[in-house]
């Protein structure tokens, strides 16, 4: 399959809310949007301080993210980020490229890499995290349910801890250009 022109009109088509990138890709590969196989791609490392540049959000670059999530089609070995302020997708090689440029240790990527089926089967969001200490929004909640199972308790937290089985596979930069290398056709 042809990976679908990802242009103003397919964005403009796509549900999405600032700030709830993961409900955002999950949105996208519960719908019919993105060709198979698709991936959701956690970004993330331990200290939860990666730096990236090109987002919407930033006011300057490079903005700090505790975690962002996009989408990985990994036969295609394409990005797409919702988020980025100038290509909604980008070959992986050039995304990686663009996306990080800090030298600093404590700012380096690692990535959670789930598979379409597992991600929509396991993942679960009540959107808490999300909440003050008051239980008020901090930032304007979607106009959707919240996603996943509903009768499952939110786990956004296991799948950001990359020590943690939940699902997928963690990778730094070159196992994740090997992960969609070598991603099984058909899968």
């Amino acid at each position: 399959m042809t990976s679908p022109a990802f242009d103003a009109p397919w964005r403009a088509a796509q549900r999405y809310q600032p700030f709830f990138c993961e409900e955002n890709v999950w949105q996208l590969l519960a719908g019919a949007a993105l060709p198979a196989p698709a991936a959701a791609l956690f970004v993330t490392n331990a200290a939860r301080t990666v730096a990236m540049w090109g987002q919407r959000a930033a006011h300057r670059d490079p903005i700090v993210w505790d975690y962002h999530v996009v989408a990985l089609l990994p036969q295609h070995a394409r990005i797409v980020d919702l988020d980025d302020r100038s290509r909604i997708d980008r070959p992986l090689r050039e995304w990686l490229a663009h996306a990080f440029r800090s030298d600093e240790p404590d700012l380096q990527p690692r990535f959670r890499c789930v598979a379409r089926e597992p991600f929509l089967a396991t993942f679960r969001s009540d959107r808490s995290h999300m909440r003050d200490a008051r239980g008020r929004p901090l930032q304007p909640f979607p106009d959707w349910p919240p996603v996943g199972d509903p009768t499952q308790p939110h786990n956004l937290q296991r799948f950001l801890d990359l020590a943690d089985p939940i699902a997928g596979t963690v990778v730094d930069a070159n196992g994740l250009l090997a992960l969609a290398a070598n991603w099984p056709r058909g899968a």
